[in-house]
């Protein structure tokens, strides 16, 4: 989420992993960057789902050749949700279509480290080794043991 960006973003790249379908827009959208330069685009792909939580929401994402994000929420999508961000609580919350509000908690600890999709394909085009892992942690939830499993 970034209440910084008046759009909301797709790379390119991501967007052509995941086999979505783009539509044209009928001009070519001049973007501007941080770092005072800027990028054009001509498609979106529209009503892409997000599970937040598990909860489906939508966001029209422009197709962009970002490098360092997977994906950009900008304030189309926050103000569609009517989100109410809170950051000394690290929470934002999100008012759905049928007037249910949900909440979004951050890490109040540690920072994991994450990198996105495209640095980590770029990583194992260089020949790096990754790894594909799926944690639980045990002190939330008490899991079966290999004796309780028929």
């Amino acid at each position: 989420m970034d209440s910084g960006a008046s759009h909301s973003f797709i790379a390119s790249q991501f967007a052509s992993c995941l086999n979505v379908r783009l539509d044209c827009i009928p001009y070519v959208f001049d973007v501007s960057t941080p770092t005072g330069g800027s990028m054009c685009t001509y498609s979106v792909c529209r009503g892409c789902e997000i599970s937040m939580a598990g909860v489906p929401m939508y966001a029209d994402l422009i197709v962009s050749p970002l490098h360092d994000f997977d994906v950009i929420l900008g304030m189309d999508w926050l103000s569609a949700y009517r989100a109410y961000m809170d950051c000394f609580n690290k929470t934002v919350d999100f008012c759905l279509p049928n007037g249910t509000t949900i909440q979004f908690e951050g890490n109040k600890g540690f920072s994991t480290p994450i990198i996105s999709f495209i640095r980590a394909s770029r990583y194992l085009e260089k020949g790096c080794e990754g790894f594909l892992t799926y944690v639980i942690d045990k002190r939330k939830e008490k899991g079966k043991s290999l004796e309780e499993v028929p």
